[in-house]
């Protein structure tokens, strides 16, 4: 055993055959004014979390990392309230000093017995125990963040935290279920909502800041956290989460992320409910937009069916001047842009419209170099023959930017009448086409190539 101690304390020495032979075998514990030197025995090993020899740590740095390593024994040797302690030399840590810490820590690792030892009064002290309401109940979020269920459990258990100071899993907006929602732990989120585990008064509201619980876990993707939710005998009828809050804004997270499933459960009345489910049409179709940017087709289908999103809730392509086809199409996906402008899929009414704006949607396209979503835009079988993108739209600026960036095989497309239109097709002497001398080469390709009578490039 190696603990040393002024001589006028040798008196508390009998007082070490309570605590393990192991431990004292490989720990010096001595005071230095006021810090704590930790010599491990063993050089070249860690001993639970504790430093190498000759680091010398305050006590409260020592507590902590005593509780980080989950050595329940020896804190339960350090307390203020083990006779221990009493004597010149100990560490004399409380359990409820630097708001909590300790317990903070030991939550976040895990450890459930560091947890109870540090609630209990018995062991640390009526008047020093830990208290785990502390800080807007912290450690209870340390511990909902990092999956650890039984943690959480023993934080909101009044037997063992103490009625008083019971952690309060509805605090700062129920932030430990919007942390626990966000990382998708289930179990966790589910156990906070209990009224049973976390009190009546105390438990979590999935309502509570917008539902904005649900807005984590849709943007994870988190399905069944989402599910879990919006239950109305899990969250509760009066607190349950709604999808519908600040615009569907759940709904956009999840679209934005390519969340078919989580798309699928917000906008779903039977899940949601009839009053909360989310609306697809929200802000102009904000989620569609998202969903198209990103190149999501399944979602885009399932948010402009009405099926799924309902009639009356349906995406619709058109909103804000197609503005999801021109994210779609200035990003290159195709197959998106087919899809906005098919009457089938968006409905004849609501179908993107590729003229929308003088066809800007064709000049992001042509600016980027999409050659396959140009052309689609143009083909009047796809995009309608009423709505076709025009290329010869504000004097032919799809050719332009084209031309600017060198996408010379675009150019072409925009001038060929078979392609873009005899009517429509993009004009090499307008105004807004007009190109610097370091382009002159690329349109003097061009000349050679198309049919119609261009004037010189001025």
């Amino acid at each position: 055993m190696f603990i040393e101690m002024h001589s006028h304390t040798q008196s508390s020495f009998p007082l070490l055959t309570s605590v393990p032979h192991d431990i004292l075998d490989r720990i010096v514990i001595f005071s230095s004014n006021p810090k704590i030197v930790l010599v491990c025995k063993t050089l070249h090993k860690r001993f639970s979390g504790l430093p190498l020899a000759g680091l010398i740590h305050p006590p409260q740095r020592v507590g902590e990392m005593m509780a980080k390593g989950g050595r329940a024994d020896l804190l339960a040797v350090c307390l203020v309230s083990n006779p221990l302690v009493q004597v010149e030399g100990g560490l004399h840590l409380r359990a409820n000093q630097n708001e909590n810490k300790l317990l903070y820590v030991a939550a976040k690792a895990g450890h459930v017995d560091v947890c109870k030892l540090l609630m209990d009064p018995e062991v640390a002290g009526l008047e020093y125990m830990a208290q785990a309401n502390s800080c807007y109940s912290w450690s209870l979020f340390a511990a909902a963040k990092e999956g650890h269920a039984n943690v959480c459990k023993l934080l909101m258990d009044p037997e063992v935290a103490g009625l008083q100071y019971r952690a309060q899993a509805n605090s700062v907006n129920s932030c430990a279920l919007g942390e626990a929602a966000r990382v998708g732990h289930a179990n966790v989120c589910q156990l906070l909502m209990d009224p049973e585990v976390a009190g009546l008064e105390y438990m979590a509201k999935a309502n509570s800041c917008y539902s904005w619980a649900l807005f984590s876990a849709a943007k994870e993707g988190h399905a069944n956290v989402c599910k879990l939710l919006m239950d109305p005998e899990v969250a509760g009828i009066e607190f349950r989460a709604r999808a519908n809050s600040v615009n569907s804004s759940a709904l956009l997270a999840a679209a934005r992320a390519g969340h078919t499933d989580v798309c699928k459960l917000l906008m779903d009345p039977e899940v949601a409910g009839i009053e909360f489910r989310a609306k697809a049409n929200s802000v102009d179709s904000w989620a569609l937009w998202a969903a198209a940017k990103e190149g999501h087709a399944d979602v885009c289908k399932l948010l402009m069916d009405p099926e799924v999103a309902g009639i009356e809730f349906r995406a619709k392509a058109n909103s804000v001047n197609s503005s999801a086809l021109l994210a779609a199409a200035r990003a290159g996906h195709t197959d998106v842009c087919k899809l906005l402008m098919d009457p089938e899929v968006a409905g004849l009414e609501f179908r993107a419209r590729a003229n929308h704006i003088n066809s800007m949607a064709l000049w992001a396209a042509a600016k980027a170099g999409h050659e396959d979503v140009c052309k689609l835009l143009m083909d009047p079988e796809v995009a309608g023959l009423e709505f076709r993108a025009r290329a010869n739209s504000r004097n032919s600026r799809s050719l332009g930017a084209a031309a600017k960036e060198g996408h010379s095989d675009i150019c072409k497309l925009l001038m060929d009448p078979e392609v873009a239109g005899i009517e429509f097709r993009a004009r090499a002497n307008s105004r807004d086409s007009r190109l610097g001398s370091f382009f002159r080469n690329v349109f003097s390709l061009l000349k050679r190539t198309t049919s119609g009578t261009h004037d010189k490039v001025s």
